[in-house]
């Protein structure tokens, strides 16, 4: 929820690798600004097709960006503040650290000056492994003791669209196509719509809302169905026809997808006894029409 009305929480892209990039900042990610090191700069910038966004966070200072990238920004940590940085972030710093690693409040400074650059988006992406990185990420993507979200997400590399969104984004995203399919009659665009939910709610790794997107395609595949049957006039089997209905809108209702129990009942209407339509109607469409009209 968190990432959805606060705002999303930054992605990790952990491997990805320079033609990725280049791919992203020509397109998906158009005009985001990349923050390296400040003597680093120059260097990606000309590994990065001489992009012309790319800035030290230093000469950055005092600006703000729509989009940001952090690059390399763990994996350039010298080498003899690698561990260092690692027992910070992992809380087993002693109480002299500032002491022995004055360095690392520099680096610590920078790092906020960099992510606080960023408007919208933010992204920290690492082209290799590193002690730092794999240390910071591992801190910024887990969940807390009692179940609390994580400070950042880790985005797919293996597909460009994956990597230009956040996790929490690609919800946003999903929730969407999924709202919007209920207002779409068409039932090969809802499918359509479903299909894109599903995608986007297993690129956040949300399993429940995937479940969700994928049990509500199955109805619209069967409500299909049963439309194409009756336009070509052919003959369904009742009886199976009802114990398929009973079962759908038994999983809908599990699910908590009752907009869409309602759209199967109405579909399978024509061919539901008159007992099974009337203990349907009583013992599920009733409370599901009482509840919609006590939110209203």
């Amino acid at each position: 929820d968190k990432g959805l009305f606060q705002g999303s929480r930054p992605g990790v892209l952990l491997g990805a690798n320079i033609d990725q990039l280049n791919i992203l900042l020509s397109d998906k990610l158009k005009g985001a600004v990349v923050l390296t090191h400040d003597d680093s700069a120059s260097h990606w910038r000309r590994r990065l097709n001489d992009y012309k966004r790319v800035y030290g966070i230093r000469e950055a200072k005092g600006l703000e960006f729509k989009t940001v990238i952090i690059l390399d920004f763990f994996q350039e940590i010298p080498p003899s503040l690698q561990k260092p940085w690692r027992e910070l972030v992992l809380n087993r710093a002693g109480q002299d650290f500032e002491y022995k690693h004055p360095l690392v409040g520099n680096l610590l400074k920078l790092l906020y000056t960099g992510v606080t650059r960023c408007i919208e988006k933010l992204f920290f992406v690492e082209t290799s492994s590193s002690t730092a990185g794999k240390a910071t990420i591992r801190w910024l993507t887990q969940k807390g003791p009692g179940g609390e979200g994580s400070f950042a997400t880790q985005n797919n590399i293996d597909d460009i669209e994956a990597m230009s969104m956040t996790a929490d984004e690609f919800v946003g995203e999903g929730i969407n196509n999924a709202e919007l399919s209920q207002s779409v009659e068409d039932l090969d665009e809802v499918l359509l719509l479903l299909e894109r939910a599903s995608w986007c709610f297993e690129q956040a790794d949300s399993t429940d809302l995937a479940a969700k997107a994928r049990m509500q395609h199955s109805s619209v595949l069967f409500r299909r169905e049963l439309e194409t049957s009756r336009d070509q006039n052919v003959v369904q089997n009742h009886a199976v026809v009802e114990m398929r209905a009973a079962k759908m809108m038994e999983s809908l209702s599990r699910e908590g997808l009752f907009f869409e129990v309602l759209n199967s009942f109405d579909a399978v209407m024509p061919y539901l006894s008159a007992y099974a339509s009337e203990q349907l109607e009583r013992g599920l469409i009733s409370d599901i029409v009482l509840a919609e009209t006590e939110d209203r």
